[in-house]
């Protein structure tokens, strides 16, 4: 536990060095006349992002590995992400591709290379983490799976709830903004995931969050994304999220 104490304080530590003064600035808001049509508001928002790109700062704290780094994102609709990322110096760490149904990971430090289907349980995971690379696509872009049948059970506090399976999945709503501020999986009665939302800004007329945080309290794994010089609805070469590999990587190829 005492990792994710210290990832807080270093979420702590970006979140406040975004708010210094020479960054303050007013809230953006979505507007929601009425609260319980929030969850349509939220969707028809997102539904608005043809592409998104941006360079993002990443901090990562679990038992296994704790550190930072950052990455070149590129994420077009409906279900494709590319990272890149880059260590000290300006090193290259590797490149990570996401699409509607497969994975591919080139360790580019190591020289390997893995590709897989995102319903694989062992390999579907981000880094030493629990997190599974669906998770992490809608995270990295600050949007939120919202099942149709959410219903607005606290209108005071802005609390939206469902079932999904066996689980209780619950949002709060910012009832002054409509922003959402949390969203959070509930398994008998333990708290398992959480992911919140700040910094928000508007962009070509979309709302998102530049600063998300996604918790696993059972396995104390935190991620922070903060993400700089974000960039919507513009044009990208497929060629931009191509993968090169040399004949002598290393390639595991799973599920084929």
């Amino acid at each position: 536990m005492n990792r994710i104490f210290k990832g807080f304080n270093l979420f702590l530590f970006i979140y406040f060095l975004c708010c210094s003064p020479a960054n303050l600035r007013k809230s953006p808001s979505l507007k929601v006349p009425n609260l319980s049509d929030w969850p349509t508001i939220y969707q028809e928002n997102f539904k608005t992002i043809k592409s998104m790109k941006s360079n993002a700062m990443i901090t990562l704290e679990s038992p296994n590995f704790a550190g930072s780094f950052t990455v070149d994102m590129i994420y077009t609709a409906p279900d494709t992400l590319f990272m890149q990322a880059e260590g000290p110096l300006g090193i290259d760490l590797g490149k990570i591709f996401i699409g509607k149904n497969r994975f591919i990971i080139y360790n580019q430090f190591n020289n390997q290379f893995l590709s897989g289907s995102l319903d694989d349980e062992y390999y579907n995971t981000f880094l030493e983490t629990h997190l599974t690379l669906r998770q992490i696509k809608t995270a990295f872009i600050g949007k939120t799976p919202i099942p149709t049948d959410l219903k607005l059970v606290d209108a005071n506090h802005g609390v939206f709830a469902t079932l999904n399976q066996n689980d209780k999945w619950r949002y709060t709503v910012n009832i002054e903004s409509g922003l959402l501020e949390k969203w959070e999986v509930i398994k008998n009665n333990q708290l398992i995931f959480t992911q919140e939302y700040k910094r928000y800004n508007v962009m070509d007329g979309v709302v998102i969050p530049r600063l998300i945080r996604v918790i696993l309290p059972q396995k104390q794994e935190m991620i922070a994304i903060y993400h700089k010089n974000i960039q919507i609805n513009k044009y990208i070469d497929k060629s931009s999220y191509a993968i090169e590999i040399s004949p002598k990587t290393k390639q595991l190829i799973i599920g084929e």
